[in-house]
């Protein structure tokens, strides 16, 4: 990898952080904190915009390899992770493979929720 091309990853992470900020910002002042729709539009939002580089680029020839790799782990991947999950979980289930898709789905969700608690406890043991 180049330095032009880690600068580009950079500051395409740096934007997708700003506009992930913004977006979450905009989108709560907008309908209120009782539900987190900020992260809601962010995260279905992103899958969105996953799915139109990826075909873009894939389909259409409308953007580089290089160029859709620094949007979709660069931007996207500041943006948001979850849509990363999703187009992962989605090839598991294009290719009929249930037991990883369940595997994957169900366990970042499950085990995830439970890595966050087990840090916040940890922390709060030392604190």
């Amino acid at each position: 990898m180049t330095f032009s091309q880690i600068l580009l990853f950079a500051l395409a992470g740096a934007l997708g952080s700003l506009a992930r900020y913004g977006m979450t910002s905009a989108v709560g002042a907008l309908l209120g904190s009782a539900f987190p729709w900020g992260v809601f539009v962010v995260n279905v939002l992103g899958c969105f915009l996953f799915g139109a580089v990826w075909a873009a680029a894939g389909l259409l020839h409308l953007i580089s390899d290089s160029a859709r790799l620094i949007i979709l782990t660069g931007f996207m991947g500041a943006f948001t992770t979850f849509s990363t999950f999703i187009f992962d979980s989605q090839a598991l289930l294009e290719s009929g493979n249930w037991l990883a898709l369940l595997l994957n789905a169900g366990g970042q969700l499950i085990l995830g929720l439970l890595a966050l608690r087990l840090g916040i406890r940890l922390v709060a043991l030392l604190a």
